[in-house]
């Protein structure tokens, strides 16, 4: 496996769009803000010039938000240097937080941000009731069964 981990440009926007278009939705919902994928920065894996793994952010106020976090071979390593690397971006931004928010139901994430050291904030109960006003094709019912309900506040101070 050749992997190549770089900072997101206009030209990596096609191959980004194939696969946002297989998630329906060009977009995603954070505290009720709406983040526009494609205008996003963001950390891309690439093996054989196919994205493996991405991480987006947005950065404001000396604070970096980790939006979406995705990889499509687990258990490989990708998605904790996809971290690393933003970490290193927002330190270097002068960043003293980063942070994240995913729901109640993604029992892996909460996993694998608790192992690389983010720490639960906040919970915000009910908060998808909300985020489903903008994206109604949220599920009820998402992994394991679980009902989506609540937003999970995660960060790493600095």
């Amino acid at each position: 496996m050749i992997m190549d981990y770089i900072v997101k440009t206009e030209k990596d926007n096609e191959a980004l769009s194939e696969i946002i278009k297989g998630w329906g939705y060009d977009f995603f919902v954070s505290r009720g803000k709406c983040h526009k994928t494609l205008d996003l920065d963001g950390i891309l894996a690439y093996d054989n010039k196919k994205i493996i793994g991405l991480g987006l952010y947005y950065i404001k106020n000396n604070e970096c938000e980790i939006v979406l976090m995705e990889t499509f071979d687990q258990n490989k390593g990708i998605g904790t240097k996809i971290i690393d690397k933003i970490i290193n971006i927002a330190k270097q931004n002068k960043c003293n937080r980063i942070w994240l928010i995913t729901t109640n139901d993604n029992i892996n994430a909460i996993k694998f941000y608790q192992k690389r050291g983010f720490c639960i904030v906040n919970i915000h109960i009910n908060a998808i009731v909300e985020s489903r006003k903008i994206t109604p094709n949220i599920p009820l019912i998402g992994e394991y069964g679980i009902p989506i309900r609540d937003e999970i506040e995660f960060e790493i101070r600095f």
